[in-house]
């Protein structure tokens, strides 16, 4: 009886030591069972992202680089960066502030993929809405665009141009614009995927068409020029609203028109001058 008890007793000692280093390993199984899943969610967000949002994001995200879906040439992309501090850093971004959004980041990016924006070329794309997409594959899509936020894009400063009031002050210090530039930027931040080309007037999908903005646009507002009238237009969208779009009356307030390029040309303000230059024809 005595060897019974005490076969069972140093039986369950050993059993105890199994299970106390089993438990002491779960943590690190864990975490690798984690890791590995959010590895894969992140390679099928990249597939999503490449086949579904790089024609309007550009490739990595950088509102750089779009091509045509369908025919693989250069386009202007038309969508905002995802690749982008001021969207990934910081537990409050600067997008999340501008957008008034209370909760996480990560629950702001996926809540965008799911309902798309209203009055912008941004569509739904959650089944659950009439989109594409499943709930997985929308998750997918934010853990990939999360990744982008690494600490070398978070370590770089965030460029805030103190914008002057007035054309005519900014002109004072970016005086010289070059319109060849600033054709190449109207097609790099987007402008022709709105605004249409300014040589053919029926190119314009969403905004106005700006091939004739050095002559109509100081009948937008009373005693505003055409270049103050762009110049504000570029940098408070919201401010005033064409009463006119391609499809009919604009959408807003707020504006369709994105309301982050004093952000995003912040970090070269010459951009600006050059695109004025080629809209006004300097």
């Amino acid at each position: 009886m005595q060897v019974k008890v005490i076969i069972g007793t140093v039986a369950f000692m050993l059993s105890m030591m199994v299970f106390g280093y089993a438990a002491l390993r779960e943590p690190a199984r864990l975490e690798r069972f984690t890791d590995a899943r959010l590895g894969r969610q992140i390679e099928s967000g990249a597939h999503l992202f490449e086949n579904n949002c790089a024609t309007c994001h550009g490739v990595e995200g950088k509102a750089e680089e779009c091509y045509d879906a369908a025919s693989g040439e250069p386009i202007g992309c038309i969508g905002l960066p995802l690749n982008y501090a001021p969207l990934l850093c910081e537990d409050v971004s600067l997008r999340m502030e501008a957008m008034k959004w209370e909760g996480s980041k990560e629950a702001f990016i996926q809540a965008t993929l799911t309902s798309g924006r209203y009055g912008t070329e941004m569509p739904t794309w959650s089944q659950d809405f009439g989109g594409p997409m499943r709930t997985d594959q929308i998750v997918d899509l934010t853990k990939y665009i999360l990744n982008w936020g690494t600490e070398e894009l978070c370590s770089t400063p965030i460029v805030v141009y103190d914008w002057p009031e007035l054309y005519a002050e900014y002109a004072v210090e970016y005086p010289d614009g070059d319109p060849a530039h600033g054709q190449e930027l109207y097609l790099l931040y987007g402008c022709a995927g709105c605004h249409g080309t300014l040589d053919n007037e029926s190119s314009a999908a969403v905004g106005p068409w700006l091939g004739n903005i050095s002559e109509n646009g100081e009948l937008r507002i009373d005693g505003i020029s055409s270049e103050e009238y762009v110049y504000q237009s570029i940098l408070h969208p919201s401010a005033f609203i064409s009463p006119d779009c391609p499809t009919g009356p604009c959408s807003g307030p707020p504006s369709a028109m994105p309301d982050n390029f004093a952000l995003r040309m912040g970090e070269n303000p010459q951009d600006l001058g050059d695109i004025m230059s080629y809209l006004f024809g300097n």
